[in-house]
């Protein structure tokens, strides 16, 4: 049975890189959108990594056996067949979220190139400023997420300027320049690859939306080959090595000289196992509740108390991704340690199929909200940037711990819209900027529920 559950893992797989592509080669759909992000994100930590899970009980730690693993990987199944199905219907409902979307505020408007170099260069030093020297207490906590996202975003200004003219030195090499220092002031004490890969994310998606979305599709896939190369070597480079950062001080200097020395093959291997996220799914599944009683939805709890400090609210839940670990019996881990217990595992932990089906139905909603605002505007920076500004975690998403990173992405998202909107008023205040030079903007698209990130919008009309 746990055979045939793994090759259908596989072809569930092979279902979902189906449902971005397809749409996309024939005109009906865009490549780069949050869905598709998630939608990967997902493949990778929950689908994939069952099939290896199965197909190799000895890629994840022993502590994780299951008891009845016919039994728990067929629920498994079900519980990604049933996920997918509620989070894509619900995506393409968009009940409230397309109307959110909507009224959200945004720049609009494609200022002049020496604008958005000099928007590129305040946004790092913005993210400079939040990353390092803002420490208050109680607010660090919002800053520093808002802080790597600005910093993501001024990489994809340069990206967004350099992808219209890619044989002029001066814009290779200021979108250079600009990309390693958004990379340094990323990492600075960070032990995870989200905030890299949200600087190389934010890259890759302003290279699509300036420039490549408007080549024919083949051609777009053929370049992202190509130039994808490098930032899937810079993440790759960076998990083979991240945990020598782990409670360390060293500074960012340093520890880019450590990622250029580190194993690429090492972190590609890593990446594509999924990193035991199925395998916890499933122990906690088959654990909950006839081990260990469920903590009902613990998830959506954890993703609004998460910004309050303990030392005021000293009964705040613990994170899933720690107490799985202890739970399980893992031993030799320090205290900080946690673990992927992805999205079906938060489930499986926290109501069982009534949470699955739940936490689907929120999170293509969740989806479907950012994905509205990026069909405001996507050929305008100022609006499709920010929305990519936080990929590392909707990557991460369904590899848990999810309200966390459903968390970040959001206070990232919506704080670098902000950090947008005061650079534009200082620049007014100055008189460098005026009006006019935010108000160039193309017909937009959100005066109708239809919107381009809906490959099936005008499905039976």
């Amino acid at each position: 049975m746990s055979t045939l559950v793994g090759i259908s893992l596989i072809i569930i797989a092979a279902f979902n890189f189906g449902l971005i592509l397809i749409p996309y080669l024939m005109g009906k759909g865009e490549l780069m959108t949050i869905k598709n992000v998630f939608l990967v994100g997902f493949t990778i930590y929950q689908v994939t990594s069952g099939a290896i899970s199965i197909f190799d009980p000895y890629s994840y730690t022993s502590e994780l056996y299951l008891t009845n693993p016919d039994s728990t990987t067929a629920t498994y199944l079900a519980y990604v067949i049933i996920f997918e199905f509620v989070f894509l219907i619900m995506y393409r409902w968009g009940i409230g979220a397309k109307k959110f979307a909507h009224i959200t505020p945004v720049i609009r408007g494609e200022p002049r190139e020496s604008i958005l170099w000099l928007f590129a260069f305040l946004l790092i030093f913005v993210a400079l400023v939040l990353r390092i020297t803002v420490r208050v207490p109680y607010v660090a906590v919002l800053t520093n997420h808002v802080g790597t996202s600005t910093a993501a975003v001024a990489a994809g200004l340069g990206a967004w300027i350099w992808v219209r003219r890619p044989f002029n030195p001066v814009a290779m090499s200021m979108m250079v320049g600009i990309l390693l220092l958004s990379i340094f002031v990323a990492i600075i004490g960070v032990f995870g690859r989200r905030p890299i890969v949200a600087v190389v994310g934010c890259t890759v998606w302003a290279t699509y939306y300036s420039r490549w979305r408007f080549l024919p599709p083949r051609q777009v896939l053929v370049r992202a080959l190509i130039f994808g190369i490098i930032p899937v070597i810079i993440v790759a480079k960076y998990t083979t090595v991240r945990g020598q950062f782990y409670g360390s001080d060293m500074g960012s200097f340093q520890r880019m000289k450590i990622i250029a020395s580190a194993s690429t093959k090492t972190g590609l291997v890593d990446l594509a196992s999924g990193q035991e996220c199925a395998a916890w799914s499933m122990w906690l599944i088959e654990t909950h509740p006839d081990i260990l009683p469920y903590n009902h939805l613990h998830a959506i709890k954890y993703y609004f108390q998460l910004p309050i400090p303990r030392t005021i609210y000293h009964d705040k839940p613990t994170a899933l991704a720690v107490t799985a670990w202890r739970d399980a019996g893992v031993s030799g881990k320090p205290p900080g340690y946690t673990i992927g217990p992805g999205i079906l595992g938060h489930a499986g932990a926290e109501g069982g199929f009534y949470a699955l089906i739940l936490y689907a139905a929120v999170t293509g909603l969740f989806v479907r909200y950012f994905d509205s605002i990026l069909a405001k505007a996507p050929k305008q920076p100022f609006v499709s940037l920010p929305i990519g500004a936080s990929l590392g975690n909707m990557l991460g998403m369904p590899r848990g711990e999810s309200p966390n990173f459903a968390f970040e992405f959001t206070v990232g998202v919506m704080g670098t819209f902000v950090m947008l909107f005061i650079i534009a008023w200082f620049l007014k205040l100055i008189g460098y900027i005026s009006s006019d030079d935010l108000n160039n903007t193309d017909e937009l698209d959100d005066q109708s529920d239809a919107d381009p990130y809906d490959e099936y919008a005008g499905y039976g009309e």
